[in-house]
C-alpha cells in the first residue's frame, strides 16, 4: 500500500496558515489589503480582545457577486493573476490566493459581499469542518468580513500569543503603516469599540502623518520628490539631529507596499553620511515607484520582502534623494519650524557644515590637535573608594555644584539602594557573571572621546562606559524607590507638552498606574500630544524631556510582551534609564568620581540592566605584553 497520501484540503489550509497567519496583525494585513485592491475609498477595522474574540475589516469597495463570493475561499482562488506572465508585472498587493482560505481554517469565518447596483448580495460562512454554506444578504455595498476566535481549533499556536497589549500594539502598527502608505484612503480602527485612529483620505501624507505621529514630527520632516531613470521617489526624511533609538519609524513602500529592502536602508545611510548620528535612525518615509518587472514581490509567504534586478542602483537613487532633501536646509525658508523658532532639533546640535553652507563661508579648520585630558595630581586618590562595600555611608552623598554650562547632573542614590530586596524585580536579584574582574580604580586619569572614563587601578587600567554605568545607577535607584513606595518626582517648572505616536500614547494612558509607581505624572492632551508636569527625580537631566520619553517608549513598546499583565515596573524602569547621561558628553572630573562612586554602591555595578559591561581592565602584564616588555 502506497505510504504517501495527498494532503485533505483543511489540512493543506492549515499548513499555509502556518506561514501567512502569524499573529492576529498578520489576518488584519491581509484583509485591509484586499480591501485595498478592492478598490475601497473607506476601510473599518473593528477588534474585540485583541482580535481573540473579532476581527472584522469592512470596506466599500466593489464587492463579489455569489459564484465570486464562495470561489474566494478556495485555495489559489484570485482575480489577480491570469496567467504565469502576470507573476512579472505584479501590481495589486495580494496575489497568491492563501490569505482567506488560510484564515477561514483557523478561525470561525464570515464573508458578506454585496457589489454596487446589485439587489442583494451573499453571506458565506465557512464552519469548523471546512464545509462553506452560503445565503443571501441584504447589507451596504461593499465586502465584509468578520473572524471570529482566531486559531480556536489551534490551541498550540494560540499559547504563543503575546499579551493582549502587545498584540494591539501589533495591530495599531499595522494599520497605521496601511494608512501611510495609502493616504487617499479613510481609516477607522476600533479597539473594543473605542475609536483609536480615524483619518479621512485626504490624498496628502503630511496630513496622514500629522494624524499619526503628531505635528512636531512633521515639523521635522523634510519632504521630496525625485526621479532618476524609471524611478520616482517621493516622501519624507528627518532633519538631522531628529532621531529615533531603532529603525522602526523608516518607512518604506515599493508600488504602495511597505516591505523590508536592505538596499533602501543603505541608501538613506549613504544619503545621510557624515550627518547620520552613531546608533541612531532618522525617520523617513519614503515612496519608491518603479516598473514592477524590475523586482520580485514573490519572496516571502507574508510579502515583507522583496528583491531587485540591480540593488545598486536602487540604493544610488535612495541616496541622492534623501541627501538632495537634506540640502533643503541650507536656506532659511525651508529649515523646519522647530529650528526657525529656536528649539534645535532633539539632540539640541544643529550640523556646522549646514551653519556654513548657509552663511556660503569657506572655512578649512585647522590641523586636529588633541586638547590634554585632565588629569588629578599625584596625591589625589579615591579614598572613600578603597573603603569595603558594607562600611559606605548610609547617607547619600551630597550633590556636587555643577559649574556653568549645564552639563548632565547624577542623581545620587538613596540608602538602602545598594540592598534592594530579592522579591522586587527579577532583572535586579538575577546573578550574572560579573564583567570585570580586576581592582577598583583608585584615580581617574581623564576620558576617551567624552564616552569612557580612564582610571588606574593597582593592577592596571580601568575603563568605564558612562551611559551603561549611569543606566546601572538610575535602574537601580528607580525600581528600588518605586518597590518602596516613595518614588520622587522631579517637577518640571513648566510642564511640557510632547506630540508621540498614537501607540506610546495609548501604552502612556494605559499603563499610567505604573508610570506614577516610578515617578512620572503625565496626563493625556488629546490625539498625539500628552503633558508631562513630573519625572523620576533620578531621571532628570539636560536631554529634552520629549526625546528620551520617545526612546523609553520605543523600548518599551518592543522589549514589553513578556509581560502578560501589561508593563511591569521592573521593564519601565529599565526603559526609564534612557534619560541617562549618553556617550558623547562631557563631563567634569567631579562628576566622574562621583558617578564611580556612586556605581560602587550598586548591587550589580559591573554590568548595566541590558547586560553590557559597565567596567573593564585592562592588565600591566598585558599592556607590557603588547608593548613587547613580556
Amino acid at each position: 500500500m502506497s505510504r504517501i497520501k495527498v494532503m485533505s484540503r483543511l489540512l493543506a489550509n492549515r499548513i499555509a496558515a502556518g506561514e501567512v497567519i502569524e499573529r492576529p496583525a498578520s489576518v488584519v494585513k491581509e484583509l485591509v489589503e484586499n480591501a485595498i485592491d478592492a478598490g475601497a475609498s473607506e476601510i473599518t477595522v473593528e477588534i474585540e480582545r485583541a482580535g481573540n474574540r473579532l476581527i472584522a475589516v469592512t470596506d466599500n469597495g466593489c464587492g463579489m457577486d455569489s459564484e465570486d463570493a464562495m470561489l474566494a475561499l478556495q485555495r489559489h482562488g484570485t482575480s489577480k493573476l491570469l496567467n504565469e506572465n502576470d507573476l512579472d508585472c505584479i501590481m495589486t498587493l495580494g496575489f497568491r490566493g492563501e490569505a482567506l482560505p488560510s484564515i477561514a481554517s483557523v478561525s470561525c469565518f464570515t464573508l458578506k459581499t454585496r457589489q454596487p447596483g446589485a439587489d442583494s448580495g451573499t453571506e458565506v460562512f465557512c464552519a469548523e469542518d471546512g464545509e462553506l454554506h452560503q445565503k443571501p444578504y441584504g447589507g451596504p455595498p461593499g465586502t465584509r468580513i468578520e473572524v471570529r476566535d482566531l486559531f480556536c481549533n489551534l490551541p498550540a499556536r494560540k499559547k504563543f500569543l503575546k499579551s493582549p497589549a502587545t498584540e494591539e500594539h501589533h495591530i495599531e502598527e499595522m494599520v497605521a503603516v496601511m494608512a501611510i502608505g495609502h493616504p487617499e484612503i479613510g481609516f477607522k480602527l476600533l479597539l473594543d469599540n473605542r475609536m483609536v485612529l480615524h483619518t479621512p483620505g485626504t490624498g496628502k501624507i503630511e496630513y496622514r502623518l500629522r494624524e499619526i505621529f503628531g505635528k512636531k514630527f512633521v515639523d521635522n520632516m523634510l519632504f521630496f520628490e525625485h526621479t532618476e531613470n524609471e524611478l520616482h521617489l517621493s516622501g519624507c526624511v528627518a532633519a538631522p539631529g531628529f532621531t529615533r533609538p531603532s529603525r522602526k519609524d523608516q518607512k518604506v513602500f515599493i508600488n504602495s507596499r511597505p516591505v523590508e529592502a536592505q538596499a533602501v536602508y543603505r541608501g538613506i545611510r549613504d544619503g545621510y553620511g557624515a550627518l547620520a548620528e552613531s546608533g541612531r535612525y532618522n525617520p523617513v518615509v519614503i515612496f519608491l515607484d518603479m516598473p514592477p518587472e524590475q523586482l520580485d514581490v514573490n519572496v516571502h509567504p507574508a510579502k515583507r520582502e522583496v528583491r531587485f534586478k540591480s540593488e545598486y542602483a536602487i540604493s544610488r537613487a535612495v541616496s541622492a534623494a534623501v541627501s538632495g532633501a537634506l540640502r533643503q536646509m541650507r536656506t532659511p525658508e525651508s529649515i523646519p519650524a522647530a529650528i526657525r523658532e529656536n528649539d534645535l532639533p532633539l539632540s539640541g546640535k544643529l550640523p556646522l557644515s549646514l551653519i556654513l553652507d548657509s552663511a556660503a563661508i569657506s572655512y578649512t579648520p585647522p590641523s586636529a590637535v588633541q586638547d590634554e585630558l585632565p588629569v588629578l595630581p599625584p596625591e589625589t586618590t579615591f579614598t572613600e573608594l578603597s573603603r569595603p562595600v558594607e562600611a559606605a555611608p548610609a547617607v547619600p552623598e551630597p550633590e556636587v555644584a555643577v559649574p556653568e554650562p549645564e552639563v548632565p547632573a547624577i542623581s545620587a542614590v538613596p540608602a538602602g539602594a545598594a540592598e534592594v530586596k530579592k522579591e522586587l524585580s527579577p532583572l535586579v536579584r538575577e546573578v550574572r557573571p560579573a564583567a570585570f574582574t580586576g581592582n577598583w580604580p583608585r584615580r581617574i586619569i581623564g576620558a576617551i572621546d567624552n564616552t569612557y572614563i580612564l582610571a588606574e587601578s593597582s593592577t592596571g587600567l580601568v575603563l568605564i562606559d558612562q551611559h551603561a554605568a549611569h543606566e546601572r545607577i538610575m535602574f537601580e535607584h528607580i525600581l528600588a524607590a518605586a518597590n518602596a513606595g516613595n518614588a520622587v518626582s522631579q517637577a518640571l517648572l513648566i510642564p511640557e507638552t510632547v506630540e508621540l505616536p498614537l501607540p506610546m500614547v495609548r501604552l502612556l494612558t494605559g499603563n499610567s498606574e505604573v508610570f506614577a509607581q516610578l515617578g512620572f505624572e503625565v496626563e493625556s492632551a488629546g490625539g498625539t500630544a500628552v503633558i508631562v508636569t513630573a519625572v523620576p527625580q533620578a531621571a532628570k537631566n539636560h536631554r529634552p524631556v520629549g526625546e528620551w520619553l520617545c526612546d523609553m517608549l520605543t523600548e518599551l513598546l518592543e522589549n514589553s510582551g513578556a509581560s502578560p499583565g501589561g508593563i511591569a515596573p521592573e521593564f519601565a524602569a529599565r526603559a526609564a534609564c534612557k534619560a541617562a547621561i549618553k556617550a558623547h558628553d562631557e563631563l567634569t572630573l567631579p562628576e566622574m568620581e562621583k558617578l564611580l562612586a556612586m556605581l560602587r554602591t550598586c548591587r550589580q555595578g559591573t554590568l548595566c540592566p541590558h547586560g553590557r559591561p559597565t567596567v573593564i581592565d585592562v592588565s600591566l602584564k598585558e599592556i607590557e605584553r603588547r608593548f613587547g616588555r613580556r
